[in-house]
């Protein structure tokens, strides 16, 4: 069984969160960082399979690897 992850959107106030995309973790994590580089407000959040949350950013805040 293959563990679905979550990408989950707000607001700027961050208190109401939707899920706007689900699936494997590859596609998860690149919907992540379409959605961060696709908005300029709000914040998203990244969950694992046990809706733990592995990682939350502002969009509009640019990470470079």
């Amino acid at each position: 069984m293959v563990d679905e992850y979550q990408v989950q959107k707000a607001g700027l106030v961050g208190d109401n969160w939707v899920t706007v995309g689900r699936g494997p973790e590859e596609k998860a994590r690149a919907l992540f960082q379409r959605q961060l580089q696709l908005y300029s407000v709000g914040r998203f959040r990244l969950l694992d399979g046990r809706g733990l949350v592995i990682e939350e950013q502002k969009a509009g805040v640019f990470r470079y690897n």
